[in-house]
């Protein structure tokens, strides 16, 4: 007998069986800060609104970070390249109008989702980014990204801001940085920027999750799949060390990392550097092991 949880699963697969292709669009992570405070970041959100105009994608969820920003998509891939172009020239004059280095070479990179668990990862780690790069913050409450939306049932309480069909023409320009006023009428502004409210289908993005419950459960829990998409998508991230140390202990079915033997060290750092991609300061910490060691064993380009 089929269970409700199997039969919503089943639903969920054809779904995403009947719609796509999906993708992860990723910016590579720059050395210097892209975003320094809330006008880049809305101005941020506004370019990805304007470059998404007429372009046959949807967008299920969006984060910005300081040096770079992820959205997973569903749509037409040769309007994800135009996107990117349009994002990519967008963000060049805007960083050197302010004096910022060249973004001449920065890179768009776009990955095609080959099944409904690498979906639901991508979704996850997208709200989780926030949050592995700052403990301080949480998947739903970061500002600048459009977790927060997923299944909450208070969005009608927040301030909608104004239509930008009511937005004077100088106004029209300041958002879309363009004589040519592009969006949307029905789009909503608030503080500067597009709402992520007006073009984050974040209804279809739960449609991937068999419940809310399952939802919030998985995002509290990504911190194996958060490794196993970075090294999907070719992005460095460094997980908090509490956590490692408890996939640590579970590879070995141990309490405490501390209780490894010696073969069982280096068996650790190794699995440390290829599945949870730990520099080898947070190898030589969590393994107790002397940083000459750990440098002899994966050696640093100086």
């Amino acid at each position: 007998m089929t269970s409700n949880f199997q039969r919503n699963e089943e639903i969920c697969e054809r779904r995403f069986l009947s719609g796509g292709p999906y993708y992860i669009v990723t910016t590579e992570n720059l050395d210097w800060i892209l975003f320094t405070g809330e006008e880049d970041f809305a101005a941020g959100i506004n370019m990805i609104a304007v470059a998404l105009v007429g372009q046959r994608i949807r967008v299920l969820i969006l984060v910005e970070m300081n040096n770079h920003l992820h959205l997973v998509t569903e749509g037409v891939y040769e309007d994800h390249l135009v996107f990117s172009d349009r994002l990519r020239l967008a963000m060049q004059r805007y960083q050197h109008a302010k004096g910022n280095p060249s973004l001449l070479g920065w890179e768009i990179m776009i990955k095609e989702i080959p099944d409904l668990r690498y979906l639901r990862n991508a979704i996850l780690y997208v709200a989780r980014n926030p949050y592995v790069a700052n403990r301080g913050s949480s998947p739903v409450g970061y500002r600048w990204g459009s977790a927060h939306l997923i299944f909450n049932e208070n969005i009608s309480l927040y301030n909608k801001g104004i239509p930008y069909s009511a937005l004077t023409f100088r106004e029209k320009r300041v958002i879309c940085r363009s004589r040519v006023s592009t969006l949307p009428g029905n789009y909503m502004v608030l503080n500067g920027a597009i709402t992520m409210e007006s073009f984050v289908d974040y209804t279809e993005a739960e449609l991937f999750f068999t419940s809310a419950n399952q939802y919030f459960r998985m995002l509290s829990r990504r911190v194996e799949s958060d490794a196993e998409t970075a090294r999907w998508v070719g992005e460095s991230i460094l997980l908090p060390n509490e956590d490692v140390l408890r996939i640590v202990a579970g590879w070995f079915g141990v309490k405490m990392v501390r209780d490894l033997g010696p073969e069982e060290r280096l068996e650790a750092a190794r699995r440390m550097k290829a599945e949870l991609m730990s520099n080898n300061k947070q190898v030589a910490q969590i393994l107790r092991l002397q940083p000459e060691t750990v440098d002899a064993l994966f050696p640093v380009a100086r």
